[in-house]
């Protein structure tokens, strides 16, 4: 490694330490090395699965107190040294040209501020499914009509940005599951194109306990909840262009907030979901097979709260009857990845 790292590899440590170790030593296998780890631990229990690693390049920094997503992952790019930024999450990892790739691509297109490579979400014994990106291979200079468009693509750990991206227009990291939206929107606001690479590098690693679109004991509330709160700040005194572009994604995410509502027993919550996806939808000219849950939740809406959970009880276990458990799972995610 140089004095000065040309890459600074931000890991935030918010989950049991179990899940660091494989992340840090997929970091550690890269065939490229000039780069130094940054780990901030939020939890207190990562030093220890850290004691028996001694390369120079790891630096591990125990929170005082608990930071939180957002401002822990601020805090290490803060602290970063590198010419080139990438955050790698304690459950997440990385194949072994990944850095060497994504820095590639950065040198031989200076004209972009970010790099991004294909991702699997790893299931573990229930196989993957590629994270769909809308993008072809090569450099992109338009992104903000993209990310406006397309749903949530971008993700922190299948990219890598220079660093005064960082320390320009897009520092900052709302308290949201979704922080990450806010970075990707301003950079390429502020006229950052992206360097698309279609080789998987990266994996996204789902587990138990995670609060993501379609995990955790909330069927994604959380998720839901913030991104719609993300849009409605980040939207406020945009151009009807801008706005425009946005209102099919809102829709569906107004469709999944409705769909745990509804799970919760909340049906009059969920019926004033779906009448704002409903009104997205006249207001865009969405046509019906984009929105293809609509009608099908609506109808739940007005159906008992047992019934509704009865119907989704029935549902998983007719997958799981004769060994389809997993495919179901496979399915019900990549429905998720592609939108109610």
């Amino acid at each position: 490694m140089t004095a000065t790292p040309t890459v600074s590899v931000c890991m935030p440590v918010s989950r049991h330490a179990k899940f660091l170790r494989r992340a840090l030593t997929s970091v550690l296998a890269q065939d490229y090395d000039d780069f130094e780890v940054l780990i901030g631990d939020d939890t207190g229990l990562a030093g220890a699965a850290l004691a028996t690693i001694d390369d120079p390049r790891v630096h591990y920094h125990r929170r005082p107190r608990q930071l939180g997503f957002a401002r822990n992952h601020v805090a290490l790019l803060d602290r970063a040294a590198g010419r080139y930024l990438a955050v790698l999450h304690d459950d997440d990892c990385w194949e072994p040209t990944y850095l060497s790739s994504l820095v590639s691509a950065l040198e031989t297109h200076p004209e972009v501020g970010m790099a991004c490579c294909g991702t699997l979400v790893d299931y573990g014994p229930d196989g993957t499914v590629r994270w769909p990106v809308p993008l072809d291979k090569g450099p992109h200079d338009h992104l903000i009509e993209v990310l406006l468009r397309e749903e949530w693509f971008l993700l922190p750990i299948s990219t890598m940005w220079r660093r005064e991206l960082w320390t320009g227009p897009a520092r900052r990291w709302p308290d949201l599951s979704c922080s990450d939206l806010q970075f990707f929107l301003s950079a390429a606001d502020a006229g950052s194109g992206l360097y698309y690479l279609p080789d998987v590098l990266a994996h996204w690693v789902q587990h138990d306990g995670q609060a993501t679109a379609w995990c955790g004991p909330d069927h994604g509330l959380r998720a839901a909840d913030d991104v719609l709160a993300f849009w409605e700040g980040w939207l406020e005194g945009r151009p009807d262009w801008q706005v425009e572009l946005t209102n099919r994604q809102r829709a569906r995410w107004h469709l999944r907030r409705a769909r745990a509502l509804l799970l919760a027993g909340r049906a009059p919550e969920a019926r004033t979901a779906l009448t704002r996806a409903s009104e997205l939808q006249r207001a865009s000219g969405i046509t019906r097979p984009e929105l293809p849950s609509l009608r099908r939740l609506t109808v739940s809406s007005r159906l008992p709260s047992v019934a509704v959970r009865a119907g989704v009880r029935f549902k998983r276990s007719a997958s799981t009857f004769g060994g389809h458990q997993r495919a179901w799972r496979l399915r019900s995610a990549l429905a998720v990845l592609k939108g109610p």
